[in-house]
């Protein structure tokens, strides 16, 4: 399964890393980016991208309190309780609980399809 290496090798929180197909969305400290999950498309209307991480130790609220916070300062105003929006992008977040993990998948798309 996916979550293998997760389990394996508990999450390290590096300061200032960010997703490799959401190259400007950072992946919060003690959540560990699921690269092999990750999907981008380049389109001439924009890019679509989608990225999963995963924590045994973070909490659903921690992790809407970090994105909405950092997000908020890297310029993206949240529309509705998982959206955001900036300059023509929308970023979607749903958080799942998938004991033993908390899961977290972040949908980038034009915000005008």
């Amino acid at each position: 399964m996916a979550f293998c290496l997760l389990l394996a090798f508990p999450a390290l929180a590096d300061k200032g890393r960010y997703f490799e197909a959401l190259y400007d969305v950072p992946v919060m400290p003690g959540l560990e980016e699921l690269p092999e999950q990750a999907m981008l498309f380049d389109k001439p209307d924009g890019r679509i991208a989608s990225v999963v991480a995963a924590s045994k130790t973070v909490k659903e609220t921690d992790i809407r309190r970090f994105y909405d916070d950092t997000l908020a300062q890297m310029g993206w105003r949240k529309s509705t309780q998982n959206q955001y929006v900036r300059r023509g992008d929308r970023l979607s977040m749903e958080i799942a609980l998938r004991p033993p993990l908390t899961v977290v998948h972040f949908t980038l798309e034009p915000a005008n399809p």
